[in-house]
């Protein structure tokens, strides 16, 4: 079980990394483009800005799933990538449907799986308040 957490803690780190460059590369393009962004701040042109942010953002906790689905894949726990992906996505939301589940001996990982994606999504929100 302690081989488990420990790379189940290091996917963890990756995404953590993954995530922290994102939102600051997409906070220093924003600062940069600030003076632009309200010189002309019509409906349409702040609407595309959000959606693309929001897209973005979706991007960097997609590639999260990814990086959980392609471990799961790559130690055979699912038949498919497919299916390592779907339940990446169901873990990492909270969904958690449980119509597909770990091995048991692989159980754990879903767990961490699902509070890293909390934490990342709840810190996501913090920092965006804060600006």
């Amino acid at each position: 079980m302690f081989a488990e957490f420990v790379l189940a803690f290091a996917i963890v780190a990756v995404c953590v990394v993954i995530h922290i460059a994102g939102m600051a590369s997409l906070t220093a393009l924003l600062l940069r483009r600030r003076s632009q962004i309200l010189q002309n701040p019509r409906l349409i042109r702040s609407s595309l800005l959000l959606i693309i942010v929001f897209g973005i953002v979706i991007l960097l906790h997609l590639t999260q799933t990814i990086i959980w689905a392609a471990f799961y894949y790559s130690r055979n726990l699912f038949a498919s990538f497919e299916t390592s992906l779907y339940f990446s996505l169901k873990t990492y939301t909270t969904i958690g449907y449980g119509d597909i589940l770990l091995p048991e001996r692989w159980r754990l990982l879903g767990g961490i799986e699902g509070l890293s994606g909390v934490l990342l999504c709840v810190s996501q929100q913090r920092s965006s308040s804060r600006s």
